[in-house]
């Protein structure tokens, strides 16, 4: 390292530059033993082999799952799975959990109803004058029945499509969401699940990544309503395998507190 600390912190960056390539369950057994003997003589691993240097990244350990999303939307590539495993990997988390892939204009207008119903200025703070629009027809008929109301949104949503003018970038097509990848990952349901969630890391790895070319564009949403990480990913515009192309993968780059890649 260009820098050492001089420390080997659990998950710290001396720690996971030594684990590379070891899945965050041996790096596990590794912790566990350093905390109960000092020694890791006991742990036995797998070897390092070429083939596990070269795939992916070393992303085979890290888990994107969803929560909230019915089967049929379950329909994220494998590519952007595997760009959200980099930021994972970056920021020393394990798993992240997609909570909104593509909508129909009912599912739309349900999203917005909700919220609207919660708190209406958050909800036009978060649309752009489409779904101004939309939220504007809630506010000029919220005394009529929820079914009212839902259908003039879907409505008014369905409209603003017939002139190719979109509520929200969810509101896609199947054929359009295989161009352009639209992802939310949830914060409170990533961090009930994820080991070391740290929603600052994330976002950093999330905004490294857009600046590299892997994310079209990341919009965090983490302190809205909404509360997640928005990202707009095209399938295969960079191959993942070369990613740091030329040099050791490094995953502390965003996990020391500097924010500093040491290589």
């Amino acid at each position: 390292m260009k820098n050492p600390d001089g420390r080997i912190d659990p998950n710290g960056k001396t720690f996971r530059f030594l684990t590379l390539y070891f899945s965050s369950l041996e790096q596990d057994k590794i912790e566990r033993d350093l905390v109960v003997s000092g020694s890791v003589t006991k742990t036995k691993l797998n070897s390092v082999t070429q083939e596990k240097l070269n795939s992916n990244a070393g992303l085979a350990s890290y888990r994107v799952i969803y929560s909230g999303v019915e089967q049929s939307k379950r329909v994220v590539s494998n590519y952007s799975l595997n760009v959200i495993k980099l930021a994972l990997k970056e920021s020393g988390m394990d798993v992240a959990v997609i909570t909104s892939t593509l909508r129909t204009p009912r599912e739309q207008a349900v999203i917005m109803y909700k919220n609207a119903k919660i708190n209406l200025s958050k909800q036009y703070a978060l649309y752009g004058k489409v779904g101004d629009q939309v939220l504007k027809v809630f506010e000029n008929n919220k005394s009529k029945s929820e079914g009212e109301v839902l259908n003039l949104m879907i409505k008014a949503i369905e409209e603003y499509e017939d002139k190719n003018l979109r509520v929200s970038k969810h509101c896609v097509s199947e054929a359009g969401y295989k161009k352009l990848n639209i992802i939310d990952i949830g914060v409170n349901s990533t961090k009930a699940v994820c080991k070391n969630f740290d929603l600052s890391k994330f976002t950093a790895a999330l905004r490294q990544l857009e600046k590299d070319g892997y994310i079209s564009r990341m919009i965090d949403e983490t302190s809205k309503s909404n509360s997640c990480w928005h990202l707009e990913i095209i399938p295969n515009i960079k191959a993942v395998e070369n990613y740091n192309k030329n040099t050791i993968f490094m995953p502390q780059r965003l996990i020391n507190s500097n924010g500093y890649m040491l290589c």
